[in-house]
């Protein structure tokens, strides 16, 4: 018999948690609970730190509430505007020395104070140049202040966190996964345009890795969950629907237009529980000479009653943490 490794994911945004608790078996995804608790007040506070004692207080509630499992949570950041994405090629080093190696490029390229964050990395590829090896990496800053308090959160509501990822990573993966399978090389390139509450998060999956990623903030997207209980404004769905499609068609100039551009794009997957709502393909096709796609079923996840179209567009983020 085997026994199929559990785990939750707590996908924390701005005003929202989205949990998921489910198992992977090979390259299958399957779900066997879903939870969400949406908040008044932002849990996130100007992107750098989290109320931890108000999501200390919600997670022990929503984990009593639907008993989900504690000893292996992973938690995915969605919807932060200020995490420093960018890739960097320098020599391959040991791991003690990357990391100093990083921060010091950071300092040159980002005029922040770089003590304030915390750093990862992942090596996309390696190249030989003369007598040197050189490697490409993408590196990752979140704001140390929002990485301690979700620890200090998970731990005092006695929660095993073993990772904290980023939703364009993340999903990028899900992504990969899923529809690299129907590819010829997978390696072809393509656009994820999660699209939530938060605003617009657009990302490239090149060379079968997460390259690159924006977040566009739209207000009126926000504005829209606040007025479900507000009858007294009404919001032009065509108004969202020309700053969404606006804010992917942006990226998708802008990978083209780049110091080292990405030209092989061939398709763009629109997902995220705006989704749920507004279809923006249409736009799109007008727009842009790729294919757009409503991303509505995944061959990896395992259909079960908590599955539906709907789900997927509001958990993909989540259920994406399960790989």
């Amino acid at each position: 018999m085997v026994f199929l490794k559990k785990k939750t994911v707590v996908e924390i945004s701005k005003s929202c948690l989205r949990i998921v608790e489910g198992t992977r078996d090979g390259g299958m995804i399957e779900v066997l609970k879903l939870a969400e608790s949406n908040f008044n007040e932002p849990i996130i506070k100007e992107d750098t730190k989290v109320d931890d004692i108000l999501l200390q207080m919600e997670l022990k509630d929503i984990v009593s509430k639907n008993g989900l499992y504690k000893k292996d949570v992973s938690v995915i950041l969605s919807g932060i505007s200020n995490i420093l994405i960018r890739e960097f090629e320098m020599p391959v080093l040991e791991e003690k020395q990357m990391y100093k190696a990083i921060r010091n490029e950071a300092r040159q390229y980002f005029p922040i104070n770089i003590d304030s964050y915390v750093f990862d990395y992942k090596q996309l590829q390696q190249s030989k140049e003369k007598n040197a090896v050189r490697q490409k990496v993408l590196v990752v800053g979140v704001y140390k202040l929002l990485i301690d308090g979700i620890k200090n959160a998970f731990k005092n509501a006695s929660m095993n966190l073993t990772k904290i990822d980023i939703e364009p990573n993340s999903i990028s993966k899900l992504f990969y996964t899923n529809f690299s399978q129907s590819k010829a090389d997978g390696q072809t390139s393509f656009i994820i345009a999660n699209v939530t509450r938060n605003g617009v998060s657009v990302s490239v999956v090149s060379k079968g890795h997460f390259a690159a990623s924006k977040l566009f903030i739209i207000p009126e997207i926000e504005l829209m969950f606040r007025e479900e209980n507000n009858s007294s404004f009404e919001i032009e769905f065509s108004v969202i629907e020309d700053l969404i499609s606006d804010s992917i068609v942006k990226f998708y100039d802008f990978l083209r237009t780049k110091d080292d551009p990405i030209n092989d794009i061939s398709v763009i997957y629109l997902t995220g529980e705006i989704c749920q709502h507004i279809d923006i393909t249409g736009i799109l096709k007008r727009r842009v000479p790729v294919e757009v796609v409503l991303a509505d079923d995944f061959k990896i996840i395992k259909k079960n009653n908590n599955i539906n179209k709907n789900t997927l567009f509001a958990y993909s983020t989540a259920i994406s943490g399960l790989l």
